[in-house]
């Protein structure tokens, strides 16, 4: 098994952050090779951002990601400028506060505007990681979550954990959906 997973958005979003979460909680928590790399423009805030984790049952050989099998865009930039390099079937995660796409495959979380009802604009990246948990293979909840734990100070672990439920359990509502249209 070989996962490319690349995430784009802009400097600040927190982009960065929840590749390193994701590739610690496959790396450490489910014991699989990883390898995380990331490139953000010289504005840091604000500029384009994109973050790649590969995941791997074997030696990681090529660390880059040059085709995505999963894509995340947190942002309409990212989305244009990394999109096209993703896979015919591969997994789209879009935040659709910010991102707009015509297509039915994609799947769309309103991370931005979920962020914003809970008071705290800055849990986006929290709430896309929770719905991206839900949907990739091999990757368990508590994982996640005990990575969050151990990378926040206990005094902002808890709202993050609370906007990586968010994202679960919006998914996974999502996912329902989907199964009963197809069924």
């Amino acid at each position: 098994m070989r996962i490319n997973v690349r995430f784009s958005g802009a400097g600040g979003q927190g982009v960065i952050l929840s590749s390193v979460l994701l590739a610690k909680a496959y790396g450490l928590g489910e014991d699989y090779n990883i390898s995380q790399t990331q490139s953000y423009g010289p504005e840091a805030r604000g500029g384009a951002c994109k973050a790649e984790v590969v995941i791997s049952d074997e030696n990681i050989d090529y660390m880059k990601v040059d085709t995505a099998d999963v894509f995340i865009a947190f942002n309409q930039a990212g989305y244009e400028k990394y999109g096209k390099t993703v896979k015919n079937d591969a997994i789209v995660l879009i935040n659709s506060t910010l991102v707009e796409t015509d297509s039915d495959k994609h799947f769309r979380i309103p991370a931005t505007e979920i962020a914003e009802e809970m008071g705290k604009p800055f849990v986006v990246n929290m709430i896309m990681l929770g719905a991206l948990t839900k949907l990739l293979p091999k990757l368990h909840y508590p994982t996640v979550e005990a990575e969050i734990m151990d990378n926040f100070a206990a005094s902002i672990a808890g709202l993050n954990l609370d906007a990586y439920d968010k994202g679960y359990q919006y998914m996974a509502k999502q996912l329902q959906e989907r199964n009963k249209q197809s069924a």
